[in-house]
């Protein structure tokens, strides 16, 4: 499907309009990928591989498989993108959730096994190996648990950002496809209630009395792509438009939701967020909208060669970063402290300099009721 013939999206004949050139005019030589490991903050081992860019502003996507997906970033279809928008210039990060892929290790057991969240519902004999079976059938209350995982990567880039540069964390892409997709939604939104935080010099350990920054984290989010986001995480229904309004109704993040004609309940979900996520006739909102391709398939099955799904996404992306145009910058995560704040109060969401990572949270609070 030709990208310009998007049914419901205003801003395709933008996007034509102002690309930076297209993909095979910019390719680089072959696709070089950096395996990494990243242990989260409760101790588990992360398998990644980060596409590094030639552009030291080049924007930084972070990719996200479906959960209970047997291939995790090992998938065809995710290593087409991520060399697809390597060569047009963008660093990637793809990476396996934990229990999924080679990410099963349990490097710090002890860690591990003190949060009460595994241990209620990870039931393994093996007390330094996870996988997916080990929670996912213990029902539906573990799975926000892995967004722990989505916030170490992000940690992960954001002292890369200031080290190696190859990234530009402070213009961060999500793609994401089925319930990968609505774990990815879940974190953007908590991202907007992260702030940077300066304790009070008299009063170190009140929340209250120190000085919060003036914009959240979530304003260096600009975009997300979803394929076929899901209405759910496995059993438990989620308000996919409550996590993404902050986000993009109100601060006008770009969003597209691909989808395809065949699959009725997808297409029919992702018009309806275009509905409720946009705002009329508001150039702040021209990024968001719903692309149905002509096709049964659905999640990662979208990104097939014949669908030219990846060019789509490519241009899309070449489209809201020419609109937003963010630099990048010294992200100095090592050296600072943060908060989560929230209608319910304020919590430490990083407790010293010395961490690598955010504080281990179960973020439902961040789960729109």
């Amino acid at each position: 499907m030709s990208f310009l013939s998007i049914r419901y999206v205003s801003w395709a004949v933008l996007v034509g309009a102002t690309l930076l050139g297209s993909t095979s005019a910019r390719a680089q030589d072959a696709a070089v990928a950096e395996p990494v490991n990243i242990t989260t903050v409760d101790g588990v081992k992360l398998k990644g591989l980060f596409y590094p860019s030639a552009g030291r502003d080049a924007p930084t996507v972070i990719i996200l498989h479906p959960i209970n997906d047997k291939n995790g970033m090992k998938s065809p279809e995710w290593k087409n993108l991520a060399e697809a928008l390597q060569k047009a210039k963008y660093s990637v990060m793809m990476f396996d959730f934990r229990g999924h892929g080679d990410s099963t290790s349990i490097d710090e057991a002890n860690l591990f096994w003190s949060k009460p969240q595994n241990q209620i519902s990870v039931k393994t004999k093996n007390k330094q190996v996870i996988e997916v079976k080990d929670y996912i059938k213990q029902g539906n209350a573990y799975l926000p648990v892995l967004v722990n995982d989505i916030a170490a990567v992000r940690a992960y880039l954001e002292r890369r950002n200031d080290t190696s540069k190859d990234c530009n964390t402070s213009n961060l892409i999500v793609i994401g496809a089925e319930s990968g997709a609505t774990l990815g939604a879940l974190w953007i939104n908590s991202e907007w209630y992260r702030y940077k935080f300066t304790p009070h010099p008299m009063f170190p350990q009140v929340l209250n009395r120190g000085t919060m920054a003036a914009k959240s984290e979530g304003v260096d989010i600009i975009a997300a792509v979803f394929l076929s986001v899901s209405p759910t995480l496995e059993k438990r229904s989620v308000k996919v438009e409550g996590l993404l309004k902050t986000a993009c109704k109100d601060n006008g993040m770009a969003a597209t939701f691909f989808c395809g004609s065949g699959d009725k309940s997808s297409a029919n979900f992702a018009k309806n967020l275009e509905s409720k996520l946009k705002v009329k006739n508001s150039n702040k909102h021209e990024f968001i909208g719903a692309v149905e391709l002509n096709t049964d398939l659905t999640g990662m099955k979208l990104l097939q060669k014949g669908l030219k799904t990846e060019e789509s996404i490519v241009k899309y992306l070449d489209a809201v970063v020419a609109d937003r145009k963010v630099q990048r910058e010294d992200r100095e995560f090592a050296n600072t402290f943060y908060v989560w704040r929230t209608s319910i109060g304020i919590f430490r969401a990083r407790n010293n300099k010395t961490e690598k990572n955010l504080n281990f949270d179960d973020y439902s609070k961040f789960i729109t009721p």
